[in-house]
């Protein structure tokens, strides 16, 4: 069985391994940012403020339904330090 293609086990990472677009990934590192889900609702309900601003395609869905998850789990990243 699988998920989106990679083993169950690979499910803490769920974009890794995938080949995505520029924007994908622009999206994907924007999400590694977001820390709560209240944030996350925000992001993924944008429409709900601006009204003209177009769906979100189903890749996209896809990565915000994997971090919400991430969240639920508790999964957090590293945040770079600065000098």
């Amino acid at each position: 069985m699988s998920w989106w293609g990679r083993s169950w086990t690979d499910r803490t990472h769920p974009y890794r391994g995938v080949q995505m677009s520029k924007d994908l990934e622009l999206m994907a590192k924007k999400l590694r940012t977001v820390e709560t889900l209240e944030e996350l609702s925000g992001f993924a309900n944008r429409r709900f403020y601006v009204p003209w601003l177009p769906d979100w395609t189903e890749e996209e869905r896809k990565l915000i339904i994997a971090r919400k998850y991430e969240i639920e789990k508790g999964v957090r990243y590293a945040k770079k330090k600065t000098r």
